[in-house]
């Protein structure tokens, strides 16, 4: 298994949210290229079934919140972000 196929370390990434109640900044981490964990100004609540996340101010992606508790939710992607792209991210981050 290569070391972009491994599971990665949380990464905490700014991103801006846009859901069917609004738009807001949300912090990311758990990024994988299927999906991620986001933490939002407020609890998740609404339409949750679509949502565009701005991650980094560079990449857009399309997504779903799959489950939330509070301000937390899992969000998967309807596409992929690739490995070379999140471990750029990660290595900024450091």
């Amino acid at each position: 298994m290569s070391q972009l196929q491994k599971p990665t370390a949380p990464i905490l990434l700014r991103a801006f949210c846009e859901a069917a109640h609004g738009s807001f900044a949300v912090e990311i981490d758990r990024l994988t290229p299927e999906g991620c964990t986001a933490e939002a100004p407020a609890e998740w609540s609404g339409d949750l079934d679509f949502l565009r996340l701005t991650l980094a101010g560079q990449a857009e992606i399309n997504g779903r919140v799959v489950q939330h508790d509070g301000k937390r939710a899992e969000i998967r992607f309807f596409g992929q972000i690739h490995p070379l792209v999140i471990e750029n991210w990660r290595q900024r981050a450091a």
